[in-house]
């Protein structure tokens, strides 16, 4: 007979201890599981925003936040996608956006009629056949009405960082969380597991299970379980402007010579991101950045150190560590809050059914290391694929190694216009597309069933396509 899980504990703060409360609440509170978050009151960074996915609107109903909490409380405006800016160098850019990459047609993925056309002398983007990007560029969004159009158009949200904490807390108060303050905790070992945490007050926190959003706790028990790895960057500074008005769908992403600024655009200001690398780049010269790219005065903090590293086992004993102390996301493609989300909705999978015994801890790791690979990889091929002449910084970027994994990719992509699947995928063929032709990856070759459509009947579906987003996007919601 099982021993269930009775008590779990959450230590850390930030955003990843209360939605992992949260959700264990939610999900295993019914059942009888005592859920205490050990809020170990950290500063929460200032100027700080996140970028949300659509996956996260799925989970968010499971954590029973809606979107109008989300308005009130974090600010949150919807993200339709990421433009990229620069990276080829000049002014080009190209848009990232969450939808179809063209409706298929003749039986294959339009990007195989795309790129015979393109070979044959068309100009026209991939990304002007995707609904969700044209909608997004003039400030639309919702369904498609037209049966013929057959694209999907999805938005996830940009968030503040403090609203959003601050309305998960609420949501766990909610939810019959015990929270506590928990500063200084030191974890008390026995046989190999966690036994308790005691607080620098003097008071302790049993439990079955221990979710660590803070690293000591799993610490104490696989003390030389973090690896180094490389980072593009090694500084970011965040400030805030004024609000943009009208507000865009899609935040922009703008290479300079040292790295990158990002706008994520807030209903109540616009949060800038400057990453760059201390070596090409001074401290000092980060203020004058963020204002260049956001082309007004920019309220900035002081400048934060970045590290890169991984824990390649976040689930030991009764310990599962996620957030940062599972390891550091990528700057870039909503990847924190993604990775996140996939080891609290994980952890909720494969739940223990015995605390004395959690073999599910094996196929956690699995899951969540190959995830947190593939995330990395999407995120790897904006350097690797990035056309910059003349910088130090992008040159190193993209000779930089990157996994086998994206390397067949790239390979596959660039050869004919068709993606490699591996496990633990995390983003959809559309939105590689995407970003790969957008970053000037035009296929050298095609299915050869593409050949089977006469150039005409291809054309006309081109036109049929594009036709028919420019007749859907005006009537789609402001």
């Amino acid at each position: 007979m099982s021993a269930p899980i009775e008590r779990a504990a959450i230590y850390g703060g930030g955003v990843a201890a209360p939605m992992a409360a949260l959700a264990i609440a939610r999900a295993y509170g019914r059942l009888g599981t005592q859920v205490t978050w050990a809020d170990t009151g950290e500063a929460l960074p200032p100027h700080a925003a996140l970028v949300a996915l659509p996956d996260l609107a799925a989970f968010h109903r499971l954590l029973g936040i809606g979107d109008a909490a989300l308005i009130e409380a974090a600010s949150a405006t919807l993200n339709m996608g990421q433009q990229f800016a620069g990276w080829s160098g000049g002014d080009g850019a190209f848009l990232h956006a969450y939808g179809d990459a063209g409706t298929a047609f003749a039986s294959l993925p339009l990007v195989q009629h795309w790129t015979r056309a393109r070979q044959a002398g068309l100009r026209v983007a991939l990304e002007d056949f995707c609904l969700a990007a044209a909608a997004a560029k003039q400030g639309r969004t919702g369904e498609a009405r037209d049966p013929a159009t057959r694209q999907v158009v999805k938005h996830g949200w940009y968030l503040d960082f403090a609203g959003y904490v601050a309305l998960l807390r609420a949501a766990c108060e909610k939810a019959g969380v015990a929270i506590v303050q928990g500063s200084g905790a030191q974890p008390h070992v026995a046989s190999g597991k966690l036994d308790r945490i005691v607080f620098a007050d003097g008071t302790a926190v049993t439990a079955d299970l221990f979710v660590d959003a803070d690293g000591v706790l799993i610490g104490s028990l696989d003390p030389p379980g973090v690896a180094d790895r490389n980072g593009p960057c090694d500084r970011i500074v965040r400030g805030s402007a004024a609000r943009l008005d009208p507000l865009p769908l899609y935040s922009r992403v703008a290479a300079h010579a040292a790295g990158w600024v990002t706008l994520i655009p807030l209903n109540d200001r616009l949060a800038v991101e400057v990453v760059y690398d201390s070596r090409e780049m001074p401290d000092d010269a980060a203020h004058a950045m963020a204002e260049q790219v956001a082309g007004r005065r920019v309220e900035t903090g002081g400048a934060e150190a970045l590290s890169a590293t991984l824990r390649p086992q976040p689930w030991v004993a009764n310990c599962v560590a996620i957030g940062r102390a599972a390891g550091d996301a990528p700057l870039l493609d909503g990847a924190e809050l993604l990775l996140l989300q996939l080891a609290v909705a994980q952890l909720g999978l494969l739940w223990p059914i015995d605390r004395d015994a959690m073999p599910e801890s094996d196929i956690y790791n699995e899951e969540l290391s190959g995830s947190h690979a593939r995330v990395a990889d999407f995120a790897a091929q904006h350097f690797r694929l990035n056309r910059r002449e003349g910088d130090r910084f992008w040159d190193t970027a993209r000779a930089a190694p990157v996994s086998a994994e994206l390397a067949g990719k790239i390979d596959l992509f660039a050869a004919r216009g068709m993606f490699a699947h591996f496990n633990y995928e995390a983003h959809v063929e559309d939105g590689w597309a995407l970003c790969m032709a957008g970053h000037g990856v035009v296929p050298r070759s095609f299915d050869p069933q593409a050949l089977l459509v006469d150039d005409q009947a291809l054309m006309a579906e081109f036109h049929r396509q594009l036709r028919a987003i420019a007749g859907e996007v005006p009537g789609m919601e402001t």
